[in-house]
């Protein structure tokens, strides 16, 4: 008769290792400072704290939300400010590995793979490389989108509206996840229409403290479309389809009209992935949600403009949920990963390993053989 004691003995000494050596491996990192923290974040920071900290928020400083700007008040008072903001983008990748714990223990119904889940997203070399590093704040509204589809499984379209409009509040990349939410209300009765008026409404009530303190609410509402022209390049650094038109932050031809089309375009192909769905007939279960979500989020980034290479990390969290619940499509899962991680060189060490339009090529035959695999699952 199998010890049930010692399993649990040795699950918790294998947890408690790998909470460490997950740590140990991002404390090397810290010194290292990116050219995000020397040329924006650092001075955001100066600014913060000569306007008297929380003060400041009367201000437009930065391009970040209001949701973050807050955390930077929150750390002004720190004289190592670098290292107080990669400790809480840190604090929430053990937040997003605690997440796909229990959302691959839900979707399984196997504690063992929830924890090979935790352990995963912890060791995942482009989470530790985004925050550690680059001291980018990515996870923080990547932990809310996990938990928005945690509670969508759970069918708690309310709640999960919540979550999606908190990780809104914090980055406008939340919206990628949307199109699963749509397909979602097609094809069962949660999320329902009335739900999705959560998102905005949490995301106007995040913006309420620095409204207070006297920014415009004009220009606070208008962050992101801010944000959204600050970089009209097709791609930036993400391997996606503007490589093949060389429309990036390297060379650039047309970019405004590339921008245009490529937006209308993305919707487009949304719009009828969308209606393909809703007329295929098949159960919604929780492990085709996963796929689901994987093959949408990673298709509105292939196809949508103005992509950073920071912005598939969603994308290669939900990967390793991927392949713990398809261990047979775990290499496909990996290669997403890997041209994450080649993606990320060219910013941080100033080496393109592999030029981008390969990359590219790579990304769109994965997203080939996923969207093969969604098709199979749904015909099973």
């Amino acid at each position: 008769m199998k010890d049930q004691s010692k399993d649990r003995q040795v699950d918790a000494a294998f947890i408690l290792a790998i909470l460490f050596l997950a740590l140990f491996a991002r404390i090397p990192l810290l010194p290292l400072e990116s050219g995000d923290y020397y040329f924006c974040l650092s001075a955001w920071m100066d600014r913060i704290r000569e306007q008297g900290g929380w003060h400041s928020l009367a201000l437009r400083i930065g391009d970040y939300s209001s949701a973050y700007m807050y955390i930077m008040c929150l750390l002004s008072g720190f004289s190592r400010s670098m290292y107080a903001l990669k400790f809480v983008s840190i604090f929430f990748d053990y937040m997003a590995a605690g997440v796909m714990f229990f959302l691959v223990r839900e979707v399984s119904g196997n504690t063992r793979k929830g924890i090979a889940a935790m352990a995963l997203t912890l060791l995942c070399p482009t989470l530790i490389l985004n925050g550690a590093w680059w001291c980018q704040c990515d996870i923080i509204y990547v932990t809310f989108m996990l938990l928005a589809l945690l509670l969508l499984i759970k069918g708690k379209g309310l709640l999960c509206c919540v979550m999606l409009g908190v990780a809104f509040s914090f980055k406008l990349q939340a919206v990628f996840l949307l199109p699963l939410l749509v397909i979602m209300w097609l094809k069962q009765s949660s999320p329902k229409p009335w739900h999705f008026l959560a998102i905005p409404l949490v995301f106007f009530l995040s913006l309420v403290p620095a409204w207070i303190a006297g920014r415009p609410l004009t220009e606070l509402l208008g962050a992101y479309v801010f944000q959204a022209g600050e970089y009209p390049f097709g791609t930036l650094h993400y391997p996606n389809m503007y490589e093949f038109f060389h429309e990036n932050n390297v060379v650039w031809h047309v970019p405004y009209a590339i921008s245009r089309f490529g937006m209308y375009f993305s919707f487009a192909v949304l719009g009828v992935f969308a209606y393909w769905m809703y007329n295929r007939k098949f159960r919604m279960t929780p492990q085709i949600t996963v796929t689901l979500a994987l093959f949408s989020v990673s298709l509105v980034l292939f196809t949508l403009p103005h992509m950073h290479e920071r912005y598939g990390l969603f994308v290669d969290i939900l990967c390793i949920a991927y392949a713990l619940l398809r261990p047979k499509m775990a290499p496909l899962a990996l290669g997403f990963i890997v041209l994450s991680l080649l993606s990320y060189i060219p910013f941080l060490n100033r080496v393109e390993v592999i030029p981008a339009v390969y990359l590219s090529l790579a990304m769109l035959g994965l997203n080939t053989v996923l969207a093969v695999d969604m098709s199979r699952q749904i015909s099973e």
